[in-house]
This record gives structure tokens, C-alpha cells and sequence, in this order.
């Protein structure tokens, strides 16, 4: 139990020092995605009211959404991997070709988490016309907010990175119509003194 304790608080110290270092962006996009993760396992999403009077809240973790929650938690956990992990996203990078600073990365899941997240809401919208005993909860409301949020700054940064990226290949191109273009100045330059110095010598 205790060496289980000291390796968890060395985990625990390990991660927190590389969180850290991490610039305000990333910092603020891993607590984002902390808190995504906790409203959508751990906050119901449907409210089911029997003809009793009694209530029954149903939420990602529950059964009844299994397929959905599969989606849910691989899509996080890559995430999750993706921005906290170099071992991981090194290896990801390996295999799929991808840039280290991919931003479409953490777009692309997110999409696929709220399209996953939407089409439960929307299925609880219909039930709701048929059925007046089935509800959303708030906090459905409230991770719909979340998701939507998240795609809009991971559509930011990606965004910014393509500004910098043009802004970076438009100065490497520069830098290479200047770099082609010495030699040939060079050379014209030194024909024309060539001839300088031939007429010089006729007229001698």
C-alpha cells in the first residue's frame, strides 16, 4: 500500500510539472477537457417521470447509452493522451503521419463527440413530443453549451496556426527569391566589369 502511494504521488507530481510547462493555451484546453469529461459521465442527461409521480435520471454512464459511451470515452481518452502524453502522440504521429502540432486533431474529436452527444439530444427531443414522461436534464443543456464551445476555440487555433503557417511560407519564399537571385546579380555584375577591363586593355 505505501510503495502504491509513493508511485501515485510520483505520478502525480510527474504530471503536474509537465502540465506546467505546457503554454496558457494548452494548460486551459486540458483543464477544458477535464471538465467536458465530467458533466458527460457523471451528470444525467434524460429524466424519466412515471405515472406515480416518481423520477429516474439516466446519464452516459448508464446502460442504456453503452454504444454511445464506448464513442464517448475513446474519443476522450485519445484526447486526452494526444495533448498530456509525448510517448503517446509520438506514437500516434509515427503511424498516421501527423504533424506534432495537429490542431485538427483535437477538432476532429471533439466533432465526433458532440455528433455522438447530439444525436442522443435530438432522440430525447422526439421522445419528449411522443411522450410527456421523458425530459432533458440541465445538465444536458449545459454540456450542449460546453461542446459547442470547445468546437468554436478548437476551430480558433486551428484557425491561428494557418494564419502563422501562411505568414511562416510566405517569408521562406522570400527568403528563396532573394537567395536565387544574388548569384545571377553576381554574375551580370561581373560581366560588366569583364568588359570594363577588355576595353581598357584595347585601348592601352
Amino acid at each position: 500500500m505505501k510503495k502504491y502511494l509513493e508511485s501515485t504521488l510520483k505520478w502525480c507530481k510527474r504530471m503536474y510539472t509537465r502540465f506546467m510547462n505546457y503554454n496558457n493555451t494548452k494548460k486551459w484546453f486540458i483543464l477544458y477537457l477535464f471538465v467536458l469529461a465530467f458533466f458527460l459521465l457523471f451528470f444525467p442527461i434524460v429524466k424519466v417521470s412515471h405515472i406515480s409521480g416518481s423520477a429516474e435520471t439516466y446519464g452516459l454512464l448508464s446502460l442504456k447509452f453503452i454504444k454511445s459511451l464506448i464513442v464517448i470515452l475513446i474519443s476522450l481518452l485519445f484526447l486526452l493522451g494526444w495533448n498530456m502524453s509525448a510517448k503517446f502522440k509520438k506514437r500516434i504521429i509515427d503511424l498516421f503521419a501527423l504533424r506534432e502540432d495537429e490542431p485538427l486533431v483535437d477538432f476532429a474529436l471533439l466533432w465526433v463527440i458532440t455528433s455522438v452527444f447530439m444525436g442522443i439530444v435530438d432522440t430525447i427531443s422526439i421522445a419528449k413530443d411522443v411522450s410527456g414522461t421523458i425530459d432533458m436534464t440541465v445538465w444536458a443543456f449545459i454540456s450542449q453549451l460546453l461542446l459547442l464551445a470547445g468546437l468554436i476555440w478548437a476551430f480558433v487555433i486551428i484557425w491561428q496556426s494557418y494564419k502563422k503557417a501562411t505568414k511562416q511560407t510566405k517569408i521562406f519564399n522570400i527568403v528563396s527569391d532573394e537567395s536565387q537571385k544574388d548569384p545571377q546579380e553576381e554574375k551580370k555584375n561581373g560581366k560588366v566589369q569583364h568588359l570594363f577591363e577588355d576595353l581598357e586593355n584595347e585601348e592601352e
